[in-house]
């Protein structure tokens, strides 16, 4: 059985999701794959690649727990909390990504990494939520982990244009049921690389 570890923020974890552990993204690609694969959450809310950040990833237990489960593959979905304002540093967050990426390449059980560049930002309108930037996510954010996806010569998967608007994500940033599902389809599609 392989393992795959979706490592990543809140729309990892599943945030406005009614029961994350049945209708979040990880979930569904676990019943998308079916029995060879055992797929597991480790996404946490409002987390940052930058290892300074308001909340680093690299700094929270389910980070830890990733590494220890020693997965075959590894979908990194992160980046979207690095574009506040007080998170965002183009240098910074290259260095930090890829510390992340070498991090989970350098297991013993030499997992495939797949690189995931994040969904659109909207900005609703009466909803000024959190200071996220749709325009460094996409001028700089997806730039940054093309780069590495190619310098270090992993998959990437590309979900900047999944969403057309914010049908599937009311508040903005975090998918609902239905957008989690197309979410998790999205990668599925790219998993006959993978396996």
């Amino acid at each position: 059985m392989k393992k795959v570890a979706c490592v990543g923020d809140s729309i990892t974890w599943g945030f406005t999701i009614l029961n994350p552990g049945k209708h979040g993204y990880p979930a569904v690609l676990q019943h998308l794959l079916g029995g060879g694969f055992e797929v597991r959450n480790f996404g946490y809310n409002d987390a940052a690649a930058r290892f300074d950040a308001e909340t680093p990833y690299v700094r929270k237990r389910v980070y830890r727990e990733s590494l220890e489960w020693e997965p075959d593959i590894v979908i990194l979905m992160l980046g979207t909390n690095d574009t506040k304002p007080w998170n965002w540093d183009p240098e910074v967050f290259r260095r930090d990504y890829a510390r992340i990426v070498e991090s989970y390449l350098a297991l013993p059980s030499h997992p495939k990494v797949v690189l995931v560049a994040p969904i659109r930002i909207f900005r609703v309108i009466r909803v000024p939520l959190i200071a996220l930037n749709p325009d460094v996510l996409e001028e700089g954010v997806r730039p940054a982990i093309h780069e590495i996806a190619e310098q270090k010569g992993l998959q990437l998967i590309d979900l900047y244009g999944l969403f057309d608007s914010a049908r599937y994500c009311r508040d903005g940033i975090h998918p609902q049921r239905h957008g989690a599902r197309m979410l998790a389809e999205a990668i599925f599609k790219d998993f006959r690389e993978i396996k």
